[in-house]
């Protein structure tokens, strides 16, 4: 009988730490390299990429999720870095700025093209592939 539930109790655990584990963790340890809006905005001009403004806070429970699941994906990193320009705006530092955005709800993700098109905010937490996916979505629109 106790074989059983000791059996039983390492089938649940194991079970439990496979649900728990994140599955779209980045495997590199290469972080975005995150902009402030004034050198943002000179990088994006002199480079002619579109600009991905990533609004958060430090209390929000989203915006931490959003930072160590999808901030922290290769595939979102590579493309942060290498496509576009990534701008961090903390919106208790930047309130006038996060108020010409329209931000209502954090996380928000505003993109804003190399035409000067905004597209946004889309506000809350996305996964690494949907954020990505949407992303590319309307760069290529655009």
């Amino acid at each position: 009988m106790k074989w059983k539930t000791i059996v039983c109790l390492t089938m649940l655990t194991v079970t439990a730490l496979m649900w728990a584990w994140p599955n779209d963790k980045a495997r590199s340890g290469n972080q975005i390299n995150w902009h402030a809006y004034d050198k943002g905005m000179i990088k994006a001009k002199e480079s002619g990429k579109g600009m991905v403004f990533y609004f958060y806070a430090d209390w929000c429970t989203y915006c931490v999720r959003m930072q160590k699941e999808t901030f922290a994906h290769d595939s979102v990193i590579n493309f942060m870095n290498n496509d576009v320009v990534a701008i961090k705006v903390d919106v208790d530092q930047e309130k006038e700025l996060s108020r010409v955005f329209g931000i209502r709800g954090l996380p928000a993700t505003v993109l804003v093209t190399r035409d000067g098109d905004r597209i946004g905010p889309m506000p809350g937490f996305m996964k690494p592939k949907m954020f990505l996916a949407r992303l590319i979505r309307y760069i290529e629109q655009s």
